[in-house]
């Protein structure tokens, strides 16, 4: 048995936080070591239209596949599986959203843009908001009867 199925939420929390910890930590970091430019222009950077539509396609694709990987799980009898499976499908979900984060944190830096910190800050939030819990498992793989009672074992 996996460490996974040993105890589920535990293991993707902690997974979920480092996630989160890791581009706020490079952001914080970043932010206090940039020189930050207040005049409000954008200039020639074709980046402040690219970096900020990644964002929003990082949104909206990590919704869209969570939900396929998803429906895909709800069809399976074993429990062991649609739990191996909701932690891959939620590390898509996170990963779509943590990389365009990244990727606007670390444009930030090289020039100092706050536009680029702010989408970060903002998908690092919307990416904390889809912390795993009990009942969100539960709820998300419509756990029923004997599954609900085998999931409530494992926490």
């Amino acid at each position: 048995m996996t460490t996974f199925v040993k105890n589920p939420i535990k293991t993707l929390s902690l997974i979920h936080l480092v996630m989160v910890a890791g581009p706020l930590l490079v952001g914080t970091i970043l932010y206090l070591n940039t020189n930050i430019k207040m005049d409000g222009s954008i200039g020639d950077d074709i980046f402040v239209y690219v970096f900020p539509l990644m964002a929003l396609v990082g949104i909206f694709s990590s919704k869209y596949i969570y939900n396929i990987l998803l429906n895909n799980l709800k069809k399976n009898d074993d429990l062991q599986q649609k739990l191996v499976g909701y932690q891959t499908a939620s590390f898509v979900k996170w990963g779509l959203l943590e990389g365009p984060a990244l990727l606007n944190i670390m444009w930030f830096s090289t020039n100092g843009n706050l536009l680029f910190l702010t989408v970060g800050g903002t998908l690092l939030v919307f990416l904390f908001v889809q912390r795993p819990t009990k009942s969100k498992i539960e709820n998300e793989l419509e756990l029923k009867g004997e599954h609900k009672r085998a999931f409530d074992k494992l926490n």
